[in-house]
């Protein structure tokens, strides 16, 4: 694995803080489920939020986990959600 996992503490929330290269991610986790909360690179257009993500998935799906993202706030975060293939997850009242 080229990425490093750490616990982080946001907002009273544990979650999972991955860093690949310039991109860093939060991620939270259940008995069997993990979703993506933030992710921001500090170098775009070189491929390092989908390498780090294409390891996240992988990893907890390995683990029996499901694994989604919030809401795509722009075209370049839905598109990598599409290529791979993972789940938005959307919150509608």
């Amino acid at each position: 694995m080229k990425s490093t996992i750490s616990k982080v503490d946001v907002l009273g929330m544990s979650l999972d803080k991955w860093q690949y290269e310039s991109c860093t991610a939060h991620i939270a986790t259940g008995e069997d489920w993990a979703t993506l909360y933030g992710i921001e690179s500090r170098i775009e257009g070189k491929g390092h939020a989908t390498g780090l993500l294409k390891e996240a998935k992988a990893y907890y799906e390995s683990q029996g986990k499901h694994f989604g993202g919030s809401v795509a706030l722009n075209p370049k975060m839905r598109s990598i959600y599409e290529k791979l293939n993972i789940p938005e997850y959307l919150y509608v009242r």
